[in-house]
């Protein structure tokens, strides 16, 4: 038996810090991942494994080894869990680390839907656990950050609403405690340092951008009808009430985080802060500076997170086609390189103009099947539209 690691969602916002704090603890540790563009979007050198919780016979492979795991789940429905739990018992799989619900309880685990019953199959399954009851993600607030971006007035149920949100880095480092610990059989309930309401998390925004936020409360109809792109009515109507009562009854406030981190819990001021760079556009320049930085110190998943999920990468060198989304444009990329050594790159610039940068790479490498090494040169022209890179286009300098 090892003492491996699974970190399911190790590229989302609680998921990636998870992965920093393991590699940092000198924890081993893999990440499942649904498609292999994944792997760019996490340190040089993670241990990465395909696999998809929504397919459970998708996952041997990954969790040969495992001795630990730690699960978010990734639907609003627990369709599936079942099956998931029985393949985590199954490969020998000792605990399970899960993020669940703060309204779940020890005494009706059903009643309280999706994260309820994600905590009883595991339970069911006989799986020694540990489940985080988080409070509200103070990341929910992201998606206000379209709309603060461009300056327009952001309109929200219950803007008087107090929750007592808990940032994502928090959630993180306790989980890697608990991993890396003795906390089997406990449920903790985590929450951020106090409940702050909507319209003051509004505030707090505009003050970390230096600007003031306007926001307008929205109608429960408007709103429910937006909502009803991401899940079932009667779990929107159930958010929309819930959201209502805390109006007159915010949400409760723990010491968790505290008493097993050893330091207070991050307040939602310091997470808007953090996430500075989601509210307001980074300027080119900036965007072009971080980009060759991350190239330089190795980390092509900081370069990625300042590409937008829908760019589109051309080569008129290469065939001309044009190719939409990252995990095409990252699918490609492994085609060009599958049969290369890359022994070393040397990145010039940014030369940066009005609305694009570029980069010019040079790549010492050897192909494998004729053993021939020489260096090949690009140079990439990169265009920024709201602070992310939205387009690529290449011109192989070697082969002009």
């Amino acid at each position: 038996m090892t003492n491996t690691i699974l970190v399911t969602g190790g590229t989302g916002n609680i998921g990636r810090h998870l992965v920093e704090h393991l590699r940092a603890a000198g924890a081993d540790h893999r990440v499942l991942a649904r498609r292999p563009a994944a792997a760019a979007l996490l340190p040089p050198g993670t241990d990465v494994a395909l696999g998809d919780l929504t397919e459970p016979s998708s996952l041997a492979a990954a969790l040969a080894g495992i001795d630990r795991v730690f699960l978010l789940w990734p639907l609003l429905r627990s369709d599936g869990i079942d099956g998931v739990a029985k393949a985590l018992a199954d490969a020998g799989v000792r605990s399970v680390v899960y993020v669940s619900a703060l309204h779940v309880t020890d005494d009706d685990r059903r009643a309280a839907g999706v994260w309820g019953e994600v905590e009883q199959a595991i339970i069911d399954a006989g799986l020694d656990h540990t489940f985080l009851r988080a409070s509200g993600f103070a990341t929910n607030a992201l998606s206000w950050a379209p709309a603060i971006r461009r300056g327009e007035t952001v309109r929200l149920p219950s803007p008087l609403a107090r929750r007592s949100l808990v940032h994502e880095a928090d959630i993180a480092a306790v989980a890697a405690a608990v991993l890396t610990g003795d906390h089997y059989g406990r449920s903790y309930v985590l929450t951020g340092p106090a409940a702050i309401s909507q319209a003051d998390q509004i505030a707090a925004i505009g003050a970390a951008i230096g600007r003031a936020v306007p926001f307008a409360e929205q109608p429960r109809e408007e709103a429910r009808a937006e909502m009803l792109a991401w899940g079932q009515p009667a779990f929107i109507d159930q958010a929309l009430d819930y959201w209502a009562s805390l109006v007159d009854r915010p949400e409760p406030v723990t010491r968790t985080v505290e008493e097993i981190l050893g330091r207070p819990a991050r307040d939602f001021r310091g997470w808007a802060g953090d996430h500075l760079d989601d509210f307001r556009p980074l300027p080119l320049g900036e965007v072009a500076d971080r980009y060759v930085r991350a190239f330089r110190d190795g980390r092509m998943d900081r370069a990625l997170r300042l590409v937008a999920p829908d760019v589109i990468r051309v080569a008129p060198l290469e065939d001309g086609t044009e190719r939409h989304g990252l995990d095409e444009v990252m699918a490609h990329s492994r085609q060009l390189t599958d049969d290369l050594d890359i022994h070393a790159v040397t990145v010039d610039g940014p030369f940066v103009g009005p609305d694009r940068f570029g980069v010019r790479f040079a790549f010492d490498q050897t192909h494998r099947p004729t053993g021939v090494r020489r260096t090949a040169t690009k140079f990439s022209l990169y265009t920024v539209t709201d602070g992310a890179i939205t387009r690529e286009e290449v011109f192989h300098l070697d082969r002009l």
